[in-house]
């Protein structure tokens, strides 16, 4: 990021989606998350700044700065609200994935990001994240690491009662098993 900080305001926001070429719209957008200023106004304006940053670092194909963002960004989640943090999380880990060829820097993105949200108890966001990330391991062929994901989670779910997520961590899991139960059938 850069020293010198834009205003966090609709004016900055304009500015950078009016620039000229995308590299002039992200340091823009950089310089606006730079403002210190943490007004409930300066906030929002900052949530659309980096939803805008995600999208331009997702069209350049910039998914190792996408991974960077996360982490500048951690100050500014113990700023805003639980929920609005696992939307940005979940967000910027969503335009990753639309970047082709970025199926490792996924797994080792949720990864950090699983770390992080045990370190700061962000249990929502950690289960989406784990989820997300069981579901890449599964499509990376690494089966032993995303079943014991998957259980430990189908298990934390369950007890939370969380039924929204329970569904899907369960026939995620109980496809991986079919999926294993052919191979092996397959093997004999």
């Amino acid at each position: 990021m850069s020293s010198s900080y834009l205003p966090a305001t609709t004016d900055s926001i304009a500015q950078a989606v009016e620039a000229k070429d995308p590299s002039e719209g992200i340091s823009i957008l950089y310089r606006i998350l730079d403002d210190p200023s943490s007004s409930s106004e300066a906030l929002r304006i900052k949530e659309q700044a980096i939803t805008n940053l995600a999208d331009l670092l997702r069209q350049e194909n910039r998914a190792e700065d996408l991974r960077s963002l996360l982490t500048q960004l951690r100050p500014f989640f113990s700023l805003i609200p639980k929920a609005k943090t696992a939307k940005i999380v979940r967000g910027i880990i969503d335009s990753v994935a639309k970047i082709p060829g970025t199926s490792d820097l996924q797994i080792s993105l949720c990864k950090e990001m699983v770390q992080w949200t045990r370190a700061e108890k962000r249990t929502f966001l950690r289960q989406r994240v784990e989820a997300r990330l069981a579901a890449l391991l599964m499509e990376n062929k690494e089966y032993s690491e995303a079943l014991t994901l998957l259980s430990g989670l189908v298990k934390e779910v369950r007890r939370l009662d969380d039924k929204l997520l329970l569904v899907p961590s369960q026939l995620l899991g109980q496809l991986q098993m079919l999926y294993m139960y052919l191979l092996l059938n397959k093997a004999l």
